[in-house]
């Protein structure tokens, strides 16, 4: 037996070089260049662990960050809120990868991306107004808020503060309107009793309120038809309750959140600030003073003759951004008569109303006009709040009149700066004004024109009723559905409304006039 000991060979690698050519030191040279190739290999493998380790240490740390600050906010997030529908395009975008993203184009981007909104929120400014899942959520809007907050401070247990919002909002005002009829009433609007009258709200003669007072005059008079009780938010409240149960009008004053909005409203150029230079809203323009709304007609109702063939849009719908309208709105009177050209300003915050708002909604109106924000506590302005279709906003130059119409729902109305006049009717005044057939686009508008009434082709517009009231800042209208209004900008004016479901109450009477 062979008892020398037999070398071994060293294991052939699968990184292993060629040997070359044969020398005597070949051997050493290759078992050389074996080990560095396997430490090279031994690096690469453990740095690709690190790799590994790290992506799911980040992974792991990003899936707790958002855990705690779920269960934060639900700790000391907003209370009872309502969750709107997304919009069927904002679902699509979520259920994606954004592809302009490189950082999203997986399951790890998307949560990195994650993250990062959420730890954008940690130490926000949220004001006293925010809804968790509603409005403007942007930094950009808190700063803005946290600005005028630090401001004008608020504390509802301040007198102070309350007094000091309330005599800004009454320096507004720079006129008072007084009861023409007064002594022929059987109550008194600033003094109403706990449930109306069977006669409530009075109304006269439409030809009295429009001789008094012509529509194409903006210039106030002091002595108006007014039928509507005005109730003291602080004071009438359980009052105005009733009046709003029953389902008739009203105008609400002094209520703190509205004051409050009023008075930011009203600060040199926060509008400016919150609306932005760019941004381009709905506007309409007309050739004149009057505004329609209107949808384009249907080849049937052409057909049938509900529509005329040469109709043309009483007004057209373009874009604009605020500044450029301001300019156009903002000028003396002798540029601001019926026959001038007018604009009229549209704002949108979409809220739950999905795919058919507006592509430039303004969701920061839910955080400007809290008390229309669709909480189930708030059944003064919002009746049903899962019905709610929004805020609209409505910007009105002197001098502009939406003509007559009923809408098909209730409506809250609120003044947030100027002056506006509005001549309201019962629902059972339908047949007496006149209005565009159903198929009609402008159907449930009044077809006269109130400025110059035609009073032989629409006789029975001669027998209409009606009452008047003029809003001013702060002021609230409770419009309930089916009522009729006619408006007239006074001044440079600020409007907001929002609608929270039907009410069938006047139904029979909107159906008897064939709608």
């Amino acid at each position: 037996m062979n008892t020398e000991a037999k070398k071994r060979r060293p294991k052939k690698s699968s990184l292993s070089v060629p040997n070359g050519n044969s020398n005597g030191n070949s051997s050493s040279m290759e078992d050389k260049k074996l080990r560095r190739l396997r430490r090279k290999q031994n690096t690469q493998v453990m740095r690709k662990q690190k790799q590994q380790a790290l992506i799911q240490g980040i992974i792991g740390g990003a899936v707790l960050v958002i855990i705690i600050l779920t269960v934060l906010d639900k700790i000391f997030g907003e209370g009872e809120t309502a969750r709107p529908k997304l919009p069927k395009n904002i679902k699509k975008k979520i259920m994606r990868p954004d592809l302009d993203n490189p950082s999203m184009d997986d399951g790890i981007g998307n949560t990195f991306q994650n993250m990062k909104n959420q730890l954008k929120r940690i130490g926000q400014y949220k004001h006293s107004d925010y809804m968790k899942n509603m409005g403007d959520h942007s930094p950009a809007y808190a700063r803005l808020r946290q600005e005028y907050d630090e401001k004008l401070p608020y504390d509802a247990s301040d007198p102070l503060s309350k007094q000091r919002i309330q005599n800004f909002v009454s320096s507004l005002h720079k006129r008072s309107y007084k009861n023409m009829m007064k002594q022929e009433m059987s109550y008194d609007i600033y003094n109403c009793p706990e449930f109306p009258l069977p006669e409530y709200p009075a109304a006269w003669n439409i030809k009295d309120v429009l001789d008094n007072w012509a529509p194409n005059d903006a210039t106030p008079r002091e002595y108006i038809y007014q039928g509507l009780c005005v109730f003291d938010y602080e004071k009438d409240y359980e009052k105005a309750l009733a009046y709003r149960a029953a389902e008739v009008p009203f105008v609400m004053r002094n209520d703190p959140r509205i004051l409050r909005t009023v008075e930011r409203w009203n600060q040199p150029h926060y509008i400016e600030k919150l609306l932005g230079d760019h941004t381009r809203y709905r506007t309409e323009y007309s050739p004149n003073n009057h505004f329609m709304y209107w949808m384009k007609p249907k080849k049937k109702a052409i057909k049938e003759g509900i529509v005329e063939k040469d109709w043309k849009p009483p007004t057209d719908m373009i874009r604009m951004p605020y500044k450029e309208w301001l300019g156009h709105a903002n000028v003396t009177d002798d540029k601001l008569g019926p026959d001038h050209e007018h604009w009229y300003f549209r704002l949108i915050g979409c809220g739950g109303m999905g795919r058919d708002c507006d592509k430039d909604s303004s969701e920061y109106l839910f955080d400007e006009l809290p008390f229309f924000q669709p909480r189930s506590n708030n059944p003064l302005y919002m009746v049903d709040p899962k019905k709610q279709k929004g805020i609209h906003c409505r910007f009105g130059m002197k001098g502009v009149i939406a003509e007559n119409h009923f809408d098909g729902s209730r409506n809250s109305i609120v003044l947030l700066g100027g002056e506006r006049r509005y001549i309201l009717s019962h629902p059972d005044q339908c047949e007496n004004l006149s209005l565009f057939p159903r198929g009609h686009p402008s159907a449930r508008h009044s077809a006269v024109d109130w400025s110059n009434p035609d009073w032989a082709k629409f006789p029975k517009f001669s027998l209409a009723e009606v009452n008047e009231v003029v809003l001013q800042a702060g002021d609230l209208l409770y419009l309930p559905t089916n009522w009729f209004h006619f408006i007239i900008s006074l001044e440079l004016n600020f409007q907001c409304n929002t609608r929270s479901g039907v009410e069938e109450k006047y139904m029979g009477a909107i159906s008897d006039c064939g709608f």
